[in-house]
C-alpha cells in the first residue's frame, strides 16, 4: 500500500513537470516568433528607407498634425524677459514608406527618431543655441505607416508684454513660435489644435501661474514679398499672472502700520515734543525696511513695487514731520504780542471743538470769548493768555491735516 501510494504522488508530480515545461516551451516559442517577425518587418523596411527624403501621398505635401502639451513652468527672467518651460511636442504623420503586411505581423513598432525621416521642427523665437529643441525618443508607427511621435521639449522664448512695471500684478503674454525650418507650407503643412492638451500641466511655479483658460493656440501663415509659397507656424499663447508674493504683502503691511501710526501723531497735545520723536522713530524704521527689500528680492519688478511703496510711505511720514515741527515750535509755542483771530478761536471754542475732541486751554468755568472782549462780567473775567489761544489754532490744524493725512494714505494704499 504505501509503495503504491509513493508511485502515484511521483507519477502527478512528473505530469505537474512535465506540463509546465510544455507551457514555457510555447510561451518561449511565442515570444521568439514575434521577436523574429518584428526584427522581418524593420529589416524589409528599413532596407531602401531614406530618412531624408520627405513622405508623400499623392500630393506633394506632407499633412502633419501637432498638438502642444504643457508640462510645467521653469523659469520666468525678468530681467531679460525669457521664459522657460518645460513640454511636449506631439506630431503624427503618414508615411507610406512604413507599412507592411499584417500576415507578417500584428502590432506596433517602434525606432529611433534619428532612423526614419521627421519633421523638422524647431522654434522661431528660441533664445536658446540648440536649433532642434527636440529629445531623442522613440516613436510609434503601425502597419499602415501612420507614424506618432511626442518628444520632450524644453523652450528659451521671449515675453514681449513683461516690463519693469511697479505693478506686481500684471498678467505677461508669452508666445512659442515653433514651425519647420527650411519647408514651406506647400511642403509641409502644420494642422494644428485650437487649444492647449492640459493632462499633463504642473501648475506649480512659486511665482508665476499659467492662466490656462486664455491659453491659445494661433496657426500664423505669413507670405514673403520675395517668394510666391506660405511660411507657417504655430503661435502657442500663454497668458500668465504673478502668485501672490508674501514678501510684498508683508512689506505692505507694516507701510500700512506706519501710516497709522503717522495719523496718531495728530492726536498728540500740540506742543509735546513726542510728536517729532515718535515721527523721527517712524522714518527710521522705514530706512530699515526700505534696505532690507533693497536686499532680500531679488526680482527686479518686485523689488521696484515694494521699494516704491515704502518710499511713498517715507515720503508721507516726512511731510507729516515736517508739519509737526512747525506747529510745535512755531505755533503752539507762540507767545508773542500777536494773537490769533478772534473768530477763528471763536470757531474752534463752537460745536466744532466739541466734535472733533479739541483740548482748549479754556475751561468751563471761563467764560466766553466775546464776553472777555466785551468786558461785560468783570469780576469773572479770567485774561486768556496768548499761547492758549494759539495751542486751541494748532489742535484744530491737527485735526484738520488728520483728515487730510487720512485721505491721503487711503489713496495710496489702493493704488
Amino acid at each position: 500500500m504505501k509503495g503504491s501510494l509513493g508511485r502515484r504522488i511521483l507519477f502527478r508530480a512528473i505530469i505537474v513537470v512535465l506540463i509546465w515545461i510544455n507551457v514555457c516551451t510555447r510561451h518561449v516559442s511565442c515570444q521568439s516568433d514575434v521577436t523574429a517577425q518584428m526584427q522581418k518587418v524593420k529589416q524589409k523596411i528599413l532596407n531602401n528607407y531614406d530618412k531624408y527624403i520627405r513622405p508623400t501621398n499623392g500630393t506633394n505635401t506632407t499633412e502633419i498634425h501637432t498638438a502642444f502639451i504643457p508640462r510645467q513652468i521653469i523659469a520666468l527672467d525678468e530681467e531679460l524677459a525669457i521664459f522657460s518651460m518645460d513640454s511636449y511636442i506631439f506630431m503624427s504623420w503618414l508615411d507610406p514608406r512604413l507599412q507592411w503586411n499584417t500576415t507578417d505581423y500584428e502590432g506596433y513598432l517602434q525606432l529611433p527618431a534619428s532612423m526614419i525621416w521627421v519633421p523638422d521642427i524647431t522654434v522661431h523665437n528660441s533664445h536658446s543655441q540648440q536649433v532642434d529643441p527636440t529629445h531623442e525618443v522613440l516613436l510609434v508607427f503601425d502597419s499602415y505607416g501612420h507614424v506618432w511621435w511626442a518628444p520632450p521639449v524644453l523652450t528659451q522664448t521671449s515675453c514681449p508684454t513683461l516690463t519693469l512695471s511697479p505693478n506686481p500684478s500684471d498678467e505677461v503674454q508669452c508666445i512659442i513660435k515653433i514651425g519647420s525650418w527650411v519647408h514651406d507650407g506647400w511642403e509641409i503643412d502644420f494642422q494644428h489644435n485650437d487649444w492647449l492638451i492640459l493632462d499633463e500641466l504642473e501648475n506649480i511655479n512659486p511665482s508665476w501661474e499659467l492662466i490656462t483658460s486664455k491659453a491659445k493656440v494661433i496657426r500664423n501663415v505669413t507670405y514673403y514679398d520675395c517668394c510666391p509659397e506660405p511660411y507657417l507656424s504655430i503661435h502657442i499663447v500663454l497668458p500668465m499672472k504673478r502668485r501672490p508674493v508674501p514678501t510684498i504683502d508683508a512689506t505692505r503691511a507694516a507701510c500700512i502700520l506706519v501710516m497709522t501710526l503717522t495719523l496718531s501723531i495728530f492726536w498728540l497735545p500740540p506742543d509735546s515734543s513726542k510728536k517729532i520723536i515718535l515721527g523721527g522713530f517712524l522714518f527710521f524704521a522705514l530706512c530699515v525696511l526700505l534696505v532690507y527689500v533693497g536686499r532680500s528680492m531679488k526680482s527686479p519688478v518686485l523689488t521696484l513695487s515694494a521699494v516704491s511703496f515704502v518710499q511713498t510711505t517715507m515720503y508721507l511720514v516726512v511731510l507729516a514731520l515736517l508739519i509737526q515741527i512747525f506747529i510745535v515750535i512755531k505755533m503752539a509755542s507762540c507767545s508773542g504780542p500777536s494773537r490769533p483771530p478772534a473768530a477763528i478761536v471763536q470757531f474752534l471754542t463752537g460745536p466744532l471743538g466739541k466734535y472733533t475732541c479739541l483740548r482748549s486751554p479754556l475751561s468751563e468755568d471761563k467764560v466766553s470769548l466775546d464776553r472777555v472782549q466785551l468786558k461785560e462780567d468783570s469780576s469773572t473775567i479770567e485774561c486768556f493768555t496768548v499761547r492758549d489761544e494759539w495751542k486751541l489754532v494748532a489742535s484744530g490744524l491737527d485735526r484738520a491735516l488728520f483728515a487730510i493725512m487720512a485721505i491721503v494714505m487711503i489713496a495710496v494704499h489702493h493704488l
